[in-house]
């Protein structure tokens, strides 16, 4: 689905990429044709995440019967577990919103039968307890591959950030960014999406992480040899020049020449024409060769050492789920909101803009900022450095500008975007509504709008 390698799927909701294929819906979803029984990601965003949660409340249920590990260790599992699950379940209303809760394990009787749809609000709580659990829990150390207590803290921040509580927000952030566990990376911006890179990396906070040949990433295999995700030139275009000037107002920009004298993020994301996929001239991207109708592919995530690829392709790059500069720029942002640009504002976003080989020219305080135009250039941030990492349809929700965006947004096959309000929220399942129906479950109803 959605998840793990695959997680570059849901920026073809979003302005930043295209979707071709019709598996698992997404491209479907983009053009607002969801509906209860579209299936792909509509279904498995919901399954998937009760399937993990479950896992969560059984592990939760049983451990303590486990007398040979010492209370300490076995808050470390109850961490750890509760950290899953609250990410499962903001996961569940970011897509649902109302949800049924659970935190006990389901079994064949009424009372779990008769669960209702939860309030959103209600199902936030509990996120937010686990979250705290797990922050009070886990080790505070760097990430090795099990959630440490950084992990937890940054995705509390997301789900203040995503509810508007940005006072907590940015506390919360500070406290991150004050115990001093993670930092920016400065070995290569491009190296934090592909091993050896990934490895004891100070700026990852979680991932997915893969191990072939058991457990492999499907990177190199889909976005490489299926091309499962494509940039749009949105997003190409709004990568600055390094002056820090759109292309629109830079003297730098040469449409002749138009990927020169650009945001170094640029070239360490996208392949475009020319660009070798492998490790020689041989490989040079082709986009009219290959029908790549908007002309780009991804680079991000891709390792040239492995092409040329096929599904038989086994990668092991991690996929990066939270990292701290997604923290820096979240402060920034619930920091702006509660009390407009402040040097710390300023401090966060240029600690991501100076990645030393990023360099792209810092911001300062008497440049004339007020709360509008940082929230623009905090927005613009985060769109290119997290550009094909997932994050772009969720933001354009929570900012509550998707409507406005994918409205002007057209596909490089020519089809238009479209996004209906009621699609902020999508359809659970059909099938659980009919079983709910059947069993008289009445507090178990359609999403409004389906």
């Amino acid at each position: 689905g959605g998840g793990g390698g695959a997680s570059m799927l849901w920026d073809g909701l979003s302005d930043d990429a295209f979707v071709p294929s019709s598996s698992n819906s997404f491209n479907v979803i983009s053009r607002s044709g969801i509906t209860p029984t579209t299936g792909g990601m509509q279904t498995e965003g919901y399954t998937i995440s009760y399937q993990a949660i479950g896992t969560c409340n059984r592990l939760l249920a049983n451990i303590d019967r486990i007398t040979a590990l010492s209370e300490e260790e076995r808050n470390v599992y109850k961490a750890e577990a509760r950290f899953i699950r609250a990410h499962y379940y903001f996961l569940l209303t970011r897509l649902y919103g109302d949800v049924p809760l659970t935190l006990q394990p389901l079994g064949l009787d009424d009372a779990s039968a008769m669960l209702p749809r939860t309030s959103k609000a209600q199902v936030l709580t509990a996120v937010l307890e686990d979250l705290d659990f797990a922050a009070e829990n886990l080790p505070n150390t760097s990430y090795s591959g099990h959630a440490v207590r950084g992990a937890a803290l940054g995705y509390k921040v997301r789900v203040l950030l995503t509810n508007k509580q940005w006072a907590s927000a940015a506390e919360t952030a500070q406290t991150i960014m004050s115990e001093k566990i993670f930092s920016i990376y400065q070995g290569g911006y491009r190296n934090l999406f592909r091993k050896p890179g990934q490895n004891n990396n100070p700026e990852i906070m979680f991932s997915a992480r893969f191990l072939p040949p058991n457990m492999y990433s499907p990177a190199d295999m889909m976005y490489s040899y299926l091309k499962a995700v494509q940039p749009m030139h949105y997003l190409v275009d709004s990568y600055a020049c390094t002056d820090g000037k759109s292309i629109n107002e830079s003297p730098l920009y040469n449409a002749e020449n138009p990927y020169e004298n650009r945001d170094p993020r640029l070239k360490a994301s996208i392949i475009y024409e020319g660009v070798w996929r492998g490790t020689d001239a041989s490989s040079a991207f082709d986009p009219v060769f290959e029908n790549i109708l908007g002309g780009y592919l991804p680079r991000k995530y891709i390792n040239e050492t492995k092409w040329p690829t096929s599904y038989a392709t086994q990668s092991d790059q991690d996929w990066v789920f939270l990292r701290y500069a997604d923290v820096l720029l979240m402060y920034a942002e619930a920091r702006n909101e509660v009390s407009g640009p402040d040097q710390s504002v300023i401090d966060a976003i240029n600690q991501v803009r100076s990645r030393a080989d990023v360099n792209m020219p810092i911001i300062r305080l008497n440049d004339g900022y007020n709360g509008e135009t940082m929230r623009q250039l905090i927005r613009q941030e985060r769109r290119v450095e997290l550009a094909l990492e997932g994050q772009r349809y969720f933001d354009l929700k929570r900012w509550g500008i998707i409507k406005e965006v994918m409205d002007n947004t057209q596909d490089p096959d020519g089809a238009s975007r479209l996004f209906q309000a009621r699609d902020t929220l999508w359809p659970v399942p059909q099938s659980e509504v009919d079983i709910a129906k059947s069993l008289g479950n009445e507090g178990y109803k359609q999403t409004p709008g389906f």
